[in-house]
C-alpha cells in the first residue's frame, strides 16, 4: 500500500513516502517562496525518486494546522485535489499531532512531547501529548495563548519538566533561553542535556508511516469535508473585521456533480 504524506503548515516542509511501513523516501524542504509553486514539484520528485507512479498511490496525509494560513490552505487544498481526482482515501491530522509523533519517534526515552509553534503576535500554538502505542494523546489539545499561560498549563500536565521532549519554532518563546530561562528549568551543578529543539521535526515521516500501522487508527475525511484548523483568524480577517473561516463543511458533501456529460 503506498501512502504519501506531507506538510505545508510552516515554512520548513516535511514530505515522505511509504509503502506500508518501509518508507521510501523523506525529503524536508525549506520553503522560501510559495507552496503553490513548490509542492507538486516536490511530490513529483518523491516519486521520480522512489521509482514509483501516482496511479499506484493508496491514501495521502496532510497536516491541517495550525500554521502559516497560506501554507495549511494550500497543502489541504492539494491534498484534497489529489484524494479526489485519484478516488483514494484522505487523512489529516494537526500539525502539531503530527509534531509530536515526530518527536517521540524521534526520542524514545521521553513519554510525552510539547509541540510549539510561534503564533506571532505574542502567542504560541502548542499542544501537550503522551505516547499512546505507536501514536499519541493528547493531554492538552492545540490551541494559541501566550507563552506565559502556556508555561502555566504545561507546569500541571508535565511538573517533571525535564521529561518531556520541547520540539518548534516556538520553544524559545516558551521556555525562554540564556539568561530568560524560565527559573523552574535553572539548574546548578552539573549541566544536564536536556530534549529541545527548535528544528521542526519530520512530521510528515511519522504520518506516513502511521498510516502504513494497521494499529493507528487516524482520521480520514470527505475530501469536500476536511476543514483548515487555524485557531484564530487571520491577519486579513482581523483588519476587515470579518471571519471568512467556515465552522463546519457544507452538510450535503454530495452536492457538487463535477461536470455534466453533454
Amino acid at each position: 500500500m503506498l501512502n504519501l504524506a506531507f506538510d505545508t503548515a510552516t515554512l520548513w516542509g516535511r514530505f515522505a513516502l511509504a509503502e506500508g511501513n518501509d518508507l521510501l523516501t523523506y525529503q524536508p524542504v525549506n520553503v522560501s517562496g510559495s507552496y503553490a509553486d513548490a509542492l507538486l514539484p516536490i511530490v513529483d520528485n518523491l516519486f521520480h525518486v522512489a521509482g514509483r507512479e501516482f496511479d499506484e498511490l493508496a491514501a495521502i496525509g496532510v497536516t491541517m494546522g495550525p500554521g502559516s494560513f497560506t501554507g495549511v490552505r494550500i497543502g489541504i487544498a492539494t491534498a484534497k485535489g489529489l484524494a479526489y481526482g485519484l478516488g483514494i482515501p484522505l487523512v489529516a491530522v494537526p500539525t502539531l499531532v503530527a509534531m509530536a509523533a515526530a518527536l517521540l519517534a524521534d526520542t524514545p526515552e521521553c513519554e510525552s512531547a510539547i509541540p510549539v509553534l510561534d503564533a506571532r503576535r505574542g502567542e504560541l500554538f502548542a499542544a501537550v501529548y503522551r505516547r499512546a502505542g505507536p501514536w499519541v494523546e493528547p493531554l492538552a489539545e492545540p490551541a494559541v495563548l501566550p507563552p506565559d499561560t502556556w508555561w502555566e498549563k504545561i507546569r500541571v500536565l508535565a511538573p517533571n519538566l525535564e521529561q518531556p521532549v520541547w520540539g518548534g519554532d516556538g520553544v524559545a518563546l516558551l521556555v525562554g533561553q540564556g539568561k530568560d530561562l524560565r527559573p523552574e528549568l535553572r539548574k546548578r551543578g552539573a549541566p544536564v542535556i536536556r530534549h529541545w529543539s527548535a528544528a521542526h521535526p519530520a512530521t510528515a515521516r511519522a504520518l506516513v508511516l502511521a498510516m502504513g500501522n494497521r494499529f493507528v487508527n487516524l482520521p480520514e475525511f470527505h475530501p469536500f469535508t476536511l476543514m483548515p484548523l487555524y485557531l484564530r483568524a487571520s491577519d486579513a480577517e482581523i483588519k476587515k473585521r470579518l471571519d471568512l473561516t467556515p465552522q463546519k463543511p457544507d452538510a450535503d458533501i454530495h452536492s457538487y456533480r463535477g461536470p455534466q456529460p453533454g
